[in-house]
């Protein structure tokens, strides 16, 4: 049997839209997956530390916006997701922007944004942890390299808003932010709002 781009979308709205911690939720991805195919990495990908990483990317979004203050107009943050190129290598990275207009059913807002903090980028450890597991299989890379990482990004961010935030620092000037992360060309989850 062969993966299913729309049956793990639809698993990962399942599981994102239950609010479990990020291990939780991230056990549920992977037992997902592993009930359709057997891989000997589901165990490595299960055992991936992602509780501290929590901690290092509240602290990163929360100096970007101290550093940077969002202006007034700024509605909705876009947290994307790429691969930097660096010294020849691919490097897993998240970035935040920020836009003046926003449309729950249409990410073009994200295309022309107003706030560009000059420390926008950030390598999550996790990320290139589950990029070097599942580069062993050739086969599936691009699958996994697809719904891991959004699967990650989405969880993780929603339970560090949703939870662990100074929403404060975000919302000086307004009462709500929307937020969505995703891929610059592809898919993408709308996450908690800050609120």
């Amino acid at each position: 049997m062969d993966f299913q781009h729309d049956n793990s979308w639809d698993n990962l709205l399942e599981v994102y839209n239950s609010k479990l911690t990020i291990k939780e939720a991230w056990n549920k991805i992977i037992d997902f997956h592993e009930n359709i195919i057997s891989k000997p990495f589901w165990t490595a990908l299960r055992q991936i530390e992602m509780d501290s990483e929590q901690a290092e990317i509240k602290t990163w979004l929360e100096q970007i916006v101290t550093d940077s203050p969002l202006p007034k107009s700024v509605v909705a943050l876009w947290i994307g997701i790429l691969k930097m190129d660096y010294n020849e290598m691919e490097i897993p990275t998240i970035y935040i922007i920020g836009a003046d207009t926003y449309d729950a059913d249409d990410i073009d807002w994200a295309c022309e944004p107003i706030y560009i903090p000059e420390n926008r980028y950030v390598c999550p450890g996790v990320l290139s942890q589950i990029d070097e597991i599942v580069k062993s299989d050739n086969e599936n890379y691009d699958f996994f390299d697809w719904i891991l990482p959004l699967a990650y990004c989405a969880l993780t961010l929603d339970e560090i808003i949703r939870t662990k935030l100074n929403k404060k620092v975000f919302l000086t000037s307004k009462d709500n932010l929307f937020v969505a992360t995703g891929y610059d060309s592809g898919d993408y989850l709308k996450i908690s709002n800050i609120k």
